[in-house]
């Protein structure tokens, strides 16, 4: 008898998975180019990374975020100020937005060679770097490795150096594990990214919750339920894409413009003075209030400033 329960609790809970699994993805259409202007596809390691292009002039990288529902609508209110004086490029990572998601190992070093590539057989030029969050550790480490190519950056809320620097042990071994599991993976995963949680993601990563409307969970609920959504946040979660930046700050010689809001959580507002004490000459903006999407909610202040400083430091550089 006890056998038969624990069979009918295992097809009942593999049914129930199944069925949840099922409605998760349901009216979850393709994807829509949130940004507008060229929509191109770079062919990389056999896979098709998405990107766009707006404007004229010096060229601009903007690298969004890495979490469970990544993807470069974060920039959607940023582009077309700053195309009015930059080419300016956004890219979905591999395993976001637009882009394959194939089920391949996901590491910070993928992401480095995919975004170095890219700079180089896309932009084919000088270009200023601007990364959010974890993007913004690999924009730090892009800039000390070739600053000819990347003549100046922005980094806004990085981490990389009190934070999510050292590689995940055996728990972040094991949350990656579950959430690769074909099944119990998918479950797991759009119980993370349903309505409510990302709701609550959001609500923690604005500093005004009324910024965090329908339509805003409504586009990360879009890019997190396509399908094999959940192969790269697997690692994200798991610890693998985390990077030390503290080397690479270091040596940083170009301009560097640091952005931060005074609210953020996930990245605290002192993790400043880490990065000031290792390039004392950075330029520093606190938005306040603002979270770790000062870039979002304080849009037309920020595109104004980086606007200021590209112009400045990053001038003349072709796109």
């Amino acid at each position: 008898m006890r056998l038969r329960n624990k069979v009918l609790i295992g097809g009942a809970t593999v049914g129930a998975a199944v069925t949840y699994r099922a409605l998760a993805a349901h009216d979850v259409p393709p994807l829509e180019n949130p940004i507008g202007g060229e929509e191109e596809f770079f062919r990389w390691q056999g896979h098709r990374i998405a990107h766009t292009r707006r404007g004229s002039g010096p060229a601009m990288l903007l690298i969004h975020g890495i979490h469970a529902a990544g993807w470069s609508y974060e920039w959607r209110r940023n582009v077309d100020a700053l195309a009015r004086s930059f080419t300016v490029h956004t890219i979905d990572l591999l395993g976001f937005g637009r882009s394959d998601r194939p089920d391949v190992r996901y590491t910070a070093q993928l992401y480095l060679r995919l975004l170095h590539d890219f700079a180089r057989a896309v932009i084919n030029g000088p270009c200023t770097l601007v990364g959010s969050s974890l993007s913004g550790a690999y924009a730090a480490i892009l800039g000390a490795r070739d600053p000819s190519r990347f003549p100046a950056l922005v980094l806004v809320c990085p981490t990389g150096l009190s934070r999510l620097r050292d590689p995940a042990g055996v728990g972040g071994d094991a949350r990656r594990i579950l959430l690769d599991a074909p099944m119990v993976g998918s479950t797991l995963f759009n119980a993370l990214v349903s309505r409510p949680s990302l709701r609550h993601y959001l609500e923690r990563a604005y500093a005004n919750d009324a910024l965090v409307t329908d339509e805003l969970v409504d586009a990360y609920y879009a890019t997190a339920h396509q399908p094999a959504a959940r192969f790269a946040p697997a690692s994200f979660i798991g610890g693998k894409l985390n990077i030390d930046v503290s080397a690479a700050v270091r040596r940083l010689g170009q301009p560097l413009l640091l952005v931060w809001g005074e609210q953020a959580r996930e990245v605290p507002v002192e993790d400043v003075r880490r990065f000031r004490a290792l390039k004392p000459d950075l330029e520093l903006a606190i938005f306040d209030p603002s979270g770790s999407l000062p870039h979002d909610e304080h849009a037309r202040e920020f595109n104004r400033l980086v606007m200021q400083f590209a112009a400045t430091d990053a001038g003349g550089a072709d796109g």
